[in-house]
Parts: structure tokens; C-alpha cells; sequence
């Protein structure tokens, strides 16, 4: 009897306990900061995840977006690790690995002190002029050029890194323009012929410098996320566009050099950011009951029907989708980088910024 007594206190204590673990948003508005300006491939992604995320979550709160570019996403990310954690500012940005390494002063709160809730992996495409002279006609093309201008953001932003560390390992000629807020900023240029060279994620190939751009360029290389057995495929969502190291050893005649500095500063670098492009955050110490509502919000987004339509339909691709537990161990092993790579790391950048 009195074991029967003990479990029906134990079945009360709950199911009263259920309700108070479910954060509810009635009748709230959550702020989602987006790190880089309106326009952009991370912007227009943010903003199809602000329209379906309300439905799935406990009261169907609104949500806006707020831009908060410059300084390679610091801007926005500073902002979100001083919010406060009560679940109404959430973090919708572009993975920045380069200042993370190097320790950049501008930096308030570290990624891995943020709540990860979940991200998307990608991987990035180079792409060209093809009236660069003497033409690019077929990507091996690109070792014909001389003195180029590559376009990126800034000197500390690993957009800017993994483009210009490759075309070093290339030995191509060729003037580093590490001068953009965003990505926009640089397809525009590279309509205009200011620059004849850059890079960008995967929705932003697809979704719109491809469409925007034309016939005007073509896709030079991929660099693919790392598989679990330590190569570097294709993307499944690029299947004809070659690896960089697929490029490298089509005109070099060998894989990358695994001792070369240059190379294995490159993969340190997009290893993390390519297993993770984007990525939602919650400020830190945010209380486990709401980061557990954010994940499983975003897990059931992730599976929504509706979700994936629109986001097909914007980004011509689909998302593969990180769950929140392994992309906190992502940004957990940014600290584990090897010291001759993050002083290699702080010079190169440190020239590439004419300092």
C-alpha cells in the first residue's frame, strides 16, 4: 500500500513538473540577429527561418530579424553574447572561425561560450570572370591569369583565408581586395568587373550569385566538408563541381602538400566552419529549459515539410541540417588548434590587413 502511495506522489510530482519545463513564448517577440547586412545568402536564410520557427515553438511567439553586420560577424555576435539569456535573442550567423584562432581583441564572448541550438554545414564555392584575361573558359584556366583581383571581406574573415590560401598554394598571380562587409557588396563588384575572383557559401552560389551573375562567371573549385572517414568529397548538393584538391591535383599533379603550412592552416581553419557554415546561438548561460525548447524547435523545423519547400524554393538546395549536441563539440574544438598554426595564422592575416 504504501509503496502504491509512493508512486502515485511520484506520477503527481510529474506531471505537475511537465508544464513548468515547457517554455511557453505566448505572447512574446524573439529577436533573431543576423551577423552579416541584408541581402545576403546568410540574411536570406535567416529570414525563412524567422517566418517558420513561431510554429514550432510553445506559444508561436513572433519573430524579426535584425542585421547586425561588419567586422566579420563580431558586430552581431557581440551584441547576442551581451543579450540576455531569457530564450528572446537568438543568433542566426555565419560561423567565423579566423578571429575565434587568432584571438581578436574585438571579441567579447568566445563561440564556445554561446548555447548552440543547431546549424547547417556547407560547403563554398570559387568562382571567376570568365572574361578574366587571357579566359576562363574551363576552371584549369585560372592558372593562364595574372594579376587578378580577388575579392573578399575582411582580412581576419575566413572568406577572405580560404580563398587567399588557396590561390597561394596555387602560386597564381594575383591582388587580395580584403575590403567588403558582405557578400552582396561583392557579387555587385564582380558584376561590375571591379574584381574578377571570390567566393561564397553554397545557398549563396545557388541562390544567388549564380542567378544574378550568369554566364558572366564560372565555378572554379568547391571546398567540401571534411567526410568521416578524413577525405574531402564533393558535396552531394554540387556534384559537378570539382574539391579543391581534386583542382589542385588536376594542374599541379598531386594532392595538396600535407606538410605545407598553408595547407593545413586552410583546413584548420574551414574544417569547423564547412562541418557547421551556419549556425543558431543562444546567448550564454541561457537556462537549459529554454535551449532544450530552442533545439527541439529547430529539430521539428528541420523535419517541417513546409520548412524545406520554402527553403528549397529560396536557396535552390537543400539544408544539411547539425544537431545542437555536435555542433557545441564543433565550436568546443576551436580551442584545440595547434599553436604553430594560430601564429602562422596571425601574421598571414596580420599582412593581409597591411599591418
Amino acid at each position: 500500500m504504501r509503496g502504491t502511495t509512493l508512486a502515485v506522489v511520484l506520477l503527481t510530482v510529474l506531471i505537475a513538473a511537465g508544464p513548468a519545463t515547457a517554455q511557453s513564448f505566448s505572447g512574446r517577440t524573439i529577436t533573431e540577429i543576423v551577423n552579416y547586412p541584408a541581402g545576403g545568402p546568410t540574411d536570406i536564410e535567416g529570414r525563412i527561418v524567422a517566418q517558420h520557427l513561431p510554429d514550432h515553438i510553445p506559444g508561436h511567439p513572433g519573430v524579426i530579424v535584425k542585421n547586425m553586420g561588419g567586422a566579420a560577424g563580431l558586430i552581431g555576435s557581440n551584441a547576442l553574447g551581451e543579450a540576455s539569456a531569457n530564450g528572446e535573442t537568438i543568433g542566426f550567423f555565419t560561423m567565423e572561425t579566423t578571429t575565434q584562432i587568432v584571438g581578436n581583441s574585438a571579441i567579447h564572448t568566445p563561440l564556445a561560450d554561446f548555447v548552440l541550438v543547431a546549424g547547417v554545414q556547407s560547403p563554398l564555392v570559387a568562382y571567376m570572370r570568365r572574361d578574366t584575361p587571357p579566359g576562363v573558359n574551363v576552371p584549369a584556366d585560372l592558372m593562364k591569369t595574372e594579376d587578378f583581383r580577388a575579392l573578399s571581406l575582411n582580412a581576419q574573415n575566413s572568406n577572405t583565408i580560404n580563398l587567399t590560401l588557396a590561390l597561394d598554394l596555387l602560386g597564381v598571380k594575383y591582388q587580395p581586395v580584403p575590403a567588403y562587409v558582405g557578400l552582396k557588396e561583392v557579387e555587385t563588384a564582380i558584376l561590375q568587373n571591379t574584381g574578377q575572383m571570390a567566393n561564397t557559401s553554397l545557398s549563396g552560389w545557388i541562390g544567388s550569385a549564380e542567378p544574378a551573375l550568369g554566364d558572366k562567371v564560372i565555378p572554379i573549385w568547391q571546398l567540401a566538408p571534411r567526410g568521416a572517414d578524413g577525405s574531402y568529397p564533393r558535396s552531394r548538393n554540387l556534384p559537378n563541381v570539382q574539391t579543391f584538391e581534386e583542382f589542385y591535383a588536376s594542374v599541379k599533379g598531386s594532392p595538396p602538400p600535407a606538410g605545407d603550412i598553408r595547407y593545413q592552416t586552410l583546413r584548420a581553419v574551414m574544417d569547423p566552419q564547412l562541418a557547421m557554415f551556419r549556425m543558431v546561438l543562444l546567448p550564454p548561460k541561457t537556462p537549459p529549459a529554454i535551449a532544450a525548447t530552442m533545439r527541439k524547435a529547430f529539430k521539428d523545423m528541420w523535419a517541417d515539410k513546409a520548412f524545406l519547400a520554402d527553403y528549397a524554393r529560396v536557396m535552390k538546395t537543400q539544408p544539411v541540417l547539425v544537431s545542437g549536441e555536435d555542433g557545441q563539440k564543433i565550436l568546443a574544438g576551436l580551442g584545440g588548434i595547434r599553436p604553430q598554426i594560430k601564429q602562422f595564422l596571425t601574421d598571414y592575416t596580420s599582412k593581409l590587413g597591411g599591418k
